[in-house]
Formats: structure tokens, sequence, C-alpha cells
């Protein structure tokens, strides 16, 4: 979640009207490079948020450990490269061919853990 904040700060120093001139790479605010780059800055966040809930049911999960680690690894592997795969494919387009790998691997995380959920209750 600090990497988050710390790509608000930056990217704030061009949004708005801000003192530094949006790179060109980035485009305008409307096109796809931005928004790539603004849903890796929120990712950051989000992704953050979904490993601390995570973390919690994992800690309660008794049932499988296999589980709880492929859980705990596929998540942490997704937190550090869905952001950073969105910024890549932000600068570089063709990086947006490898957005499923992190992304599934968030999904894989998040469908294990629910399943541990569903059977504790």
């Amino acid at each position: 979640m600090a990497f988050g904040a710390m790509t608000g700060l930056a990217m704030g120093l061009w949004s708005f009207n801000g003192p530094m001139d949006t790179p060109a790479w980035l485009g305008e605010y409307a096109d796809v490079s931005r928004r790539l780059a603004r849903l890796g800055h929120i990712a950051f966040f989000g992704l953050g948020i979904l490993n601390v809930l995570l973390a919690r049911e994992l800690t309660r999960m008794t049932w499988n450990n296999a589980a709880h680690r492929l859980a705990s690894a596929a998540m942490n592997f997704g937190n550090i490269f869905l952001p950073l795969t969105l910024f890549g494919a932000a600068a570089y387009h063709p990086a947006k061919y490898l957005l499923p790998i992190p992304a599934t691997s968030v999904t894989v995380a998040l469908v294990i853990t629910a399943y541990a959920v569903y059977k504790e209750r």
C-alpha cells in the first residue's frame, strides 16, 4: 500500500495542472496508457487491502497447509506483479498480454480462501 501512496504522489505532480507536465508516454487523461497507470496505482491499494483480509482468513484455516501456502504465495505474487504489469503495459502496450498471469494468481488465492472459509463454517 506504501507503493500506492508513492505512485499517487508521483502522479499527482502532473494531475490537475500540477507543477510538472504529463510524461509524453502517458498521453492525455482518457488515453489507454494513462488509464493503465491509474489502475496500477489503485491496484497497489486494493490488492494490499485484499491481502490483509486474506491473511486474516488464512490464519484461521485449519484444513490444509498446502492450500494455505498456495493461496498466500499466489496472493503475494499478484500483489507485486499485477500493479507492476499495469504500469509496464502503460509504458509498453504489448505488456498487456501478461496481465492475465498475475490476475489469475490473485483469483486463485481468493478462490482457495473463499472455499476454505466455506468449508470451515
